[in-house]
């Protein structure tokens, strides 16, 4: 399993039910559209870009095939949860 499933099945089983819902909602609008204005680059490798995407407690690293606009979650940061 990805590390990102990992982390979220973990933050999701101690997040209050506000939490998860502003975490599905955040995952939803990034799927929906990844060019959102509120990203800003990572800078890790210019080569294969990451973005962050901050919603509430929430950082949420992701990657965007610009061939077919497939997003892939990276990573999952959370300042309430390990």
């Amino acid at each position: 399993m990805p590390a990102f499933l990992r982390h979220l099945r973990g933050v999701e089983s101690s997040a209050t039910k506000l939490e998860q819902q502003l975490l599905e909602q955040t995952l939803a609008s990034i799927v929906a559209d990844p060019y959102l204005p509120e990203r800003f680059p990572t800078f890790y490798n210019p080569n294969s870009p990451t973005y962050f995407f901050r919603s509430g407690p929430f950082m949420i690293e992701f990657a965007v095939d610009q061939n077919d606009d497939r997003v892939t979650f990276v990573s999952l940061l959370s300042r309430t949860h390990p």
